[in-house]
């Protein structure tokens, strides 16, 4: 069968509250989203997401699925980030992104879809998602579920392991009984601009899980100067970024450790949104 695709978007208005996306712009009640006939996968994600800038600080956001056209139960997918260092008005665009999930789901039953923005209270947001869905697996290979974390890096060289997961203080972080490879990361990060300065992100994996031990990736890099007097600050808006083949040897049902860190000068606050997906 060809790719199908269904669609759904709203406006989240608070941090760490989940909220479903269930209008589709003029479609105020289109409907319950159901896998569609023929389908067995979930093959991607298309995804963006913004905030109203309404106030400095940073933000990332989380889409999770629920429901029960989800075969192997709830997901959870970083989605998105971004940070302002002033309120005064700014203008941010950013495109959909392509995430692949590769998750298997029931035809005919429905799919819940829900973002959620953590990290600084910006105001409202705007996010949306289309659901491509097939009859078969994509190259990744099928997922058998994932890890979701977030949190906020507040100092310079200093390691901050992810632990939350928005409303969710205390998220598990087993690896599915099923894995054997960690196949993929996606991860959004963004500071709040309110010190100059410059930075690396650094992405730490360990735990009993990872059988090499830790692995060690710089993920990005950020900088701020000061806002001329009377001038507005940048918007800055970061879309899920894929690490994907990473194809890291994983023991089942032990715990993965998810840090994140920042070297350089510091920049101020940062909010990282991590997902790790198990083959």
């Amino acid at each position: 069968m060809p790719n199908l695709y269904r669609s759904r978007e709203g406006a989240p208005t608070a941090i760490d509250t989940k909220t479903q996306l269930s209008t589709l712009g003029s479609q105020t009640s289109p409907g319950p989203l159901l896998v569609p006939g023929g389908a067995s996968f979930l093959k991607a994600l298309h995804v963006s997401g913004v905030s109203s800038g309404e106030a400095a600080g940073q933000y990332a956001f989380l889409i999770r699925l629920e429901g029960p056209g989800i075969e192997r139960g709830n997901f959870t997918v970083a989605a998105g980030a971004g940070g302002n260092a002033v309120a005064t008005g700014a203008h941010t665009r950013i495109p959909s992104v392509r995430v692949p999930v590769n998750i298997a789901v029931k035809p005919g039953q429905a799919i819940l879809v829900f973002a959620e923005a953590v990290g600084v209270d910006m105001g409202t947001y705007q996010i949306g998602a289309t659901l491509e869905f097939g009859d078969s697996v994509g190259d990744e290979g099928e997922t058998k579920g994932e890890v979701t974390v977030e949190g906020d890096i507040t100092a310079v060289d200093t390691l901050t392991r992810l632990t939350a997961q928005g409303s969710i203080s205390e998220t598990s972080r087993l690896t599915p009984p099923d894995a054997t490879l960690l196949k993929r990361v996606i991860y959004s990060i963004a500071s709040d601009a309110a010190a100059d300065g410059e930075v690396n992100y650094i992405l730490r994996l360990g735990g009993d899980a990872i059988k090499g031990g830790e692995q060690s990736f710089i993920i990005g890099a950020e900088s701020f100067i000061d806002v001329a007097t009377g001038g507005d600050g940048e918007n800055v808006a970061m879309v899920p970024i894929i690490l994907d083949n990473l194809d890291l040897e994983i023991t089942p049902n032990e715990t993965l450790d998810i840090s994140v860190e920042m070297a350089g000068v510091d920049v101020g606050s940062a909010t990282a949104v991590i997902t790790a997906i198990f083959v």
